[in-house]
């Protein structure tokens, strides 16, 4: 008996090595992965967001109707629409325009001052600037975009 019961030990001893040593193989086989984990674990625990989500979970019943209230009032019901809009207008316009758009914006914003300074634009310079193809199709695009704010919900075919 004394044998058998170690021929069993012997042979789950055996098995929980084999199992250590396959699980060894793949924590090394993805180690990359993992630190690249514990990376990402490290950078959220020191942002806080992991403290912002305990509070969250452990008041989760006050955290939820603090939640609900807010979003159902009427301005915050059209916020989460306006921000839905503007995702939808977003995701439906190719990135590589609109990173130049943006920086050529935040480019005229900054000159803004230097602009007023100029004086008016007269009709000569206007029309001179409209000679510019880009000028002109930025004016269609903002020829089409006022004309969408009396086509509310139909589309042009």
């Amino acid at each position: 008996m004394a044998k058998l019961i170690e021929e069993i030990e012997r042979r789950h001893e055996e098995e929980n090595v084999g199992e250590q040593s396959d699980v060894l193989s793949l924590l090394n086989e993805h180690r990359e992965e993992l630190n690249s984990l514990f990376d990402l674990l490290k950078s959220a625990s020191e942002s806080g967001i992991f403290t912002f989500l305990r509070a969250i979970f452990d008041n989760k019943g006050e955290s939820m109707h603090e939640i609900s209230d807010e979003l159902a009032k009427p301005k915050n019901i059209k916020f989460v629409r306006n921000l839905m809009s503007i995702y939808t207008l977003l995701s439906n316009i190719d990135p590589d325009v609109v990173r130049p758009f943006m920086l050529n914006l935040a480019n005229a914003v900054d000159k803004s001052s230097e602009m007023k300074d100029e004086g008016p634009m007269g009709l000569l310079a206007l029309r001179s600037n409209m000679k510019d193809p880009d000028v002109t199709v930025g004016f269609r695009v903002l020829f089409e975009v006022a004309k969408g704010f009396t086509r509310l919900g139909t589309k042009k075919e």
